[in-house]
């Protein structure tokens, strides 16, 4: 092969290549309705974001699910149980520092608790987002056919991106 053809070659693969991948990206893709994304302590529906227990309850639990329900109790009362020792931890270290800048002596003790404190709030606050993660989890897969399909699944990723794949479940 001469030069000219493996340029002209070049350039009509590339143009190919070019067309190919400006139609794909050009193209708007349907997230299906039905999903549930995990997102910063809340789940993201339908493009909104929900925090609150009972708002993400009444969007798990649509049809009852015994795999859902325990998770959600467990995660309702993780998170109602770090909100309160968060409470008291901030009290402690709040208390301390305002009365240090007020004028008093600090209080070591009263510090070193209300941090202690909250430390343990987070880490509590973390099993309960783990339980959400796992209860969203339940609730994607109940939503996934027992067969093979080849047709693409649409969901929300990280960030707010559309990903698609393709779905094996036996």
């Amino acid at each position: 092969m001469n030069l000219n053809m493996i340029n002209k070659t070049f350039k009509i693969s590339t143009f190919i290549l070019f067309f190919f991948i400006s139609k794909v990206s050009a193209q708007t893709l349907e997230v299906s309705q039905d999903t549930v994304h995990y997102q910063s302590s809340g789940i993201l529906y339908k493009g909104v974001h929900y925090n609150k227990p009972k708002e993400i309850e009444s969007i798990l639990l649509r049809e009852p699910n015994q795999q859902i329900t325990p998770l959600l109790e467990s995660y309702k009362s993780n998170r109602g149980t770090a909100n309160v020792l968060g409470f008291i931890g901030g009290f402690g270290i709040g208390w301390t520092l305002g009365g240090a800048i007020s004028g008093k002596p600090f209080s070591t003790g009263i510090f070193a608790s209300g941090a202690g404190v909250l430390i343990i709030a987070f880490i509590v606050n973390g099993s309960a987002n783990n339980k959400l993660r796992q209860a969203v989890a339940e609730y994607n897969k109940k939503l996934m056919s027992s067969k093979i399909s080849f047709v693409p699944v649409f969901y929300q990723g990280d960030y707010h991106q559309l990903n698609a794949g393709i779905a094996l479940r036996f």
